[in-house]
């Protein structure tokens, strides 16, 4: 897929025909400045869509956190608990590879 890249002069003067360039494809469109990509333009459907990924993902991994934090307090309860900073590295490291 070809990116299709406007300069911010171009979208200053076009900015009707890149926006339903944009309804029609659905494909993002790139600005320029110098010569260098500054921004992109989503359809509205693109960006809502990318928003329920990411925020399906942080709902997954705050579950995973907090099943993490229940585990460890049950094993605090049953005498089993880990020093302050062995928990810390272990959620770092589980969050990292999350």
């Amino acid at each position: 897929m070809a990116a299709t890249i406007f300069s911010t002069s171009e979208v200053r003067s076009k900015i009707s025909t890149i926006l339903a360039r944009l309804q029609k494809t659905k494909k993002p469109v790139f600005i320029a400045r110098r010569g260098k990509a500054e921004a992109v333009l989503l359809s509205i459907e693109r960006y809502n869509a990318m928003i329920d990924l990411l925020e399906d993902r942080e709902d997954e991994l705050d579950m995973a956190l907090g099943q993490r934090i229940r585990e460890e307090r049950q094993a605090y309860a049953a005498g089993e608990g880990r020093d302050l900073e062995n928990l810390l590295a272990g959620l770092d490291s589980s969050h990292a590879s999350g």
